[in-house]
């Protein structure tokens, strides 16, 4: 029976990672290319995956964690990196999840939470003491809220965050409520939930013009 039910769930798995899982393998730059001191970290998962991500030196006694979207991966957001280390000279940790980037293994909600709870605790290691920032864009923003609800960071910021898979779904396309795709997705990624939960200070933001992920989701 087991055997039948793999069988059975292994093409709907697929299906869910090629929908919610848009990874990049090619980065499009590295820390020093927009000025900043980095080094390569890899954590590694209690289930023993092996992640890649960046350390980024800062001064202050304050390290942001941030988690990217779904799709590409740490390259994408080099930009936001030179602003946080610009603005308040924090150090910045960075991960690629399962599957993205230089990381092993394959992407999966419980695998993302994973990733994000060993990048934590690798960071904990590195800074003993130091306040602890959470970000998350997008998808990323219910890895961080998740994690959030774990550890209880200094505060918890969220960039044009997703409420939940279903309900982005329902906004996009309505019709998935009626039909097996609905039941295919199993993935929650719950936002609204996690952060319903927390004591930590949230700040969210998010622009009227994402056209991917709408500011109502907010």
């Amino acid at each position: 029976m087991r055997a039948i039910l793999r069988f059975v769930i292994r093409p709907f798995t697929w299906l869910e990672r090629r929908v919610l899982f848009v990874p990049e393998h090619t980065f499009r730059g590295t820390p020093d290319h927009v000025g900043l001191g980095y080094e390569d970290i890899y954590p590694i998962t209690v289930d023993e995956v092996t992640l890649h991500g960046w350390h980024i030196f800062g001064e202050s006694d304050v390290v942001w964690l941030i988690f990217h979207g779904n799709g590409g991966n740490i390259s994408v957001r080099l930009d936001q990196y030179v602003e946080l280390h610009r603005r308040y000279e924090a150090s910045i940790v960075a991960i690629d999840y399962r599957g993205y980037g230089r990381s092993h293994g394959t992407p999966s909600e419980h695998g993302l939470y994973a990733d994000a709870f060993a990048t934590y605790e690798f960071t904990r290691k590195l800074y003993p003491g130091r306040k602890i920032v959470v970000f998350g864009r997008s998808m990323g923003a219910a890895v961080a809220a998740q994690l959030a609800s774990v550890i209880s960071p200094e505060a918890l910021v969220l960039e044009a965050p997703v409420s939940s898979i279903p309900e982005v779904m329902r906004e996009h396309a309505p019709w998935t409520r009626f039909t097996p795709l609905r039941l295919m997705i199993r993935a929650k990624f719950d936002t609204a939930r996690y952060v319903s939960i927390i004591p930590t200070p949230v700040l969210l933001f998010h622009g009227d013009s994402d056209s991917t992920v709408s500011f109502r989701n907010s």
